[in-house]
């Protein structure tokens, strides 16, 4: 422990005390091989863990890279799989209780007799569909999810960067790299690759879709004087598109609005609104019909992606009651610390159902997310100076941030689950929000001391992020793979890390 420590203080010294550092970030080839160096080393952290070649289902009988994909070339809705009849006589086929000692399919979605995928469709259409067409061969659901894993990687750190050159260039390239780090965290990547199955693509080929959006809006708004319309257009598909994986993701489009008025408001000065209209709407409208589409001819409803009708550990079919559960799990997701014990790794996993109703389930959390990123601190203080932002489209992305970030996490406690791996779909908006909030209060802070003060709080709450990121994810996590399948690995650390 002892050198861990002392490895902190000494990069933390280097950090702050190196020239190249100290500078602003102005893309120079250093700056560059700094950031994509970290880039790799995270992803060839990701590839090395436990169970990359996931072994969750057998290729034969995944639903997903094989079912679904098999439906989508035969021009089907549902999967070839057959509910048993037992299935088919239940009263309630959705009460896990009666679904004891009958044969089922599991996580499917059952409607009139018939399995559907309830797992974003996107995924499917634009990389499974063509991988068999083009080989002949299911591509593996984990090698899917790991690909739109290295995509998002690199899209949200371009998003990180381009709200830096956008409004906070003079910031020093020291702050930028630690929220570059917070990025990784709030990718909630640790999680999303234990498993790397069905539920693992559809969160992160969501957010890839966003976060590609969120930079795609910021470069055809970077000419103050002219929109970009093709990069407009390519934002509005990605946030679309982002719906065909997880279908909450639709609050993801509130984002865009100070955007999209301001980008309206110049336009309709320039005479050219037309075009910028069509730019806004047809992607969403590309997107939107066969999403519609499919959910009719699946459930009946346009607005009926199938979650209501899945297979589960709980009965999702009425939700009324869901609703006392929403004070509970915002606290879960968002501010709750985490347990710690005595013993190794000192911090346990919350399983409680303390607080919830019987019908609920809580897959687990090793704590909210502002413990797991501990700059979000700065969202209490950087408001201060939020009279003092002159660029509309900042002042916007502020109030809506944290907005759309609480909805978005009260849907997922009514609609889904208190998971860990689930705050990807939010907690991207609130680390935004935080790095946006700690560069206002930067470049309103006068003397160097005080700089130097705010740099070194930013670096300690990054690090005790690191810290509980680790020993609550990579050593204690939703599966604890590391103790299974590298039980040398873990004792190793254990004795390493033993206080």
């Amino acid at each position: 422990m002892l050198f861990i420590l002392i490895l902190i203080v000494v990069i933390g010294y280097l950090l702050y005390k190196l020239k190249i550092f100290k500078e602003p970030y102005t893309g120079q080839i250093s700056q560059k091989i700094i950031i994509m160096s970290m880039i790799v080393l995270f992803i060839l952290f990701l590839a090395m863990k436990p169970n990359f070649i996931s072994d969750y289902l057998g290729e034969d009988n995944d639903i997903y890279n094989k079912y679904l994909v098999d439906a989508i070339l035969a021009g089907k809705c549902n999967i070839s799989l057959e509910p048993s009849e037992e299935l088919k006589n239940l009263e309630n086929p959705y009460n896990p209780e009666e679904r004891q000692g009958i044969e089922y399919s599991f996580d499917t979605a059952y409607y009139n007799g018939k399995y559907y995928v309830y797992f974003g469709v996107v995924p499917a259409i634009i990389l499974f569909v063509p991988y068999k067409i083009i080989t002949g061969q299911y591509l593996p659901t984990n090698v899917g999810t790991f690909l739109f894993v290295i995509l998002s990687i690199i899209t949200s750190t371009i998003l990180i960067i381009q709200i830096y050159k956008r409004w906070f260039k003079k910031i020093p390239f020291q702050l930028l790299l630690l929220f570059i780090i917070t990025g990784f965290i709030s990718g909630m990547y640790v999680w999303n690759t234990w498993r790397m199955w069905a539920y693992e693509l559809a969160l992160i080929s969501g957010y890839f879709f966003v976060q590609l959006g969120m930079v795609c809006i910021l470069m055809a708004t970077k000419d103050n004087n002219k929109v970009n319309l093709k990069y407009l257009c390519l934002s509005c598909l990605s946030m679309a598109l982002a719906v065909g994986c997880r279908p909450t993701l639709v609050l993801a489009s509130i984002i865009l609005l100070p955007f999209l008025y301001t980008i309206i408001k110049e336009e309709k000065k320039n005479k050219n609104l037309t075009k910028t209209l069509l730019a806004i709407i047809l992607p969403y409208i590309i997107v939107a019909i066969p999403l519609m589409g499919y959910n009719y001819a699946r459930f009946g409803s346009i607005f009926e992606f199938g979650a209501k009708y899945q297979l589960t550990l709980v009965d999702v079919t009425n939700l009324s009651d869901r609703y006392q559960d929403i004070p509970k799990g915002l606290y879960q997701y968002l501010i709750q610390p985490p347990r710690l014990q005595a013993e190794f790794p000192y911090i346990t996993i919350d399983y409680s159902h303390d607080g919830y109703t019987a019908n609920y389930y809580n897959g687990g959390m090793v704590s909210g997310i502002l413990f797991l990123n501990l700059s979000m601190i700065g969202c209490f203080f950087g408001y201060a100076y939020y009279k003092n932002i002159k660029d509309p489209i900042l002042k916007g992305m502020m109030m809506n941030l944290p907005i759309v970030g609480i909805i978005m996490c009260i849907l997922t406690v009514w609609m889904g689950a208190t998971v860990q791996r689930y705050v990807v779909d939010f907690f991207w908006m609130f680390s935004i929000l935080a790095m946006i909030c700690w560069f206002l209060i930067y470049e309103n802070t006068k003397k160097e001391r005080n700089k130097m003060i705010i740099f070194i709080i930013i670096y300690i709450l990054v690090n005790i992020s690191i810290i509980i990121n680790f020993f609550g994810t990579f050593l204690n996590s939703e599966y604890n793979y590391l103790e299974w399948s590298f039980p040398e690995i873990y004792q190793w650390l254990k004795l390493f890390l033993v206080i």
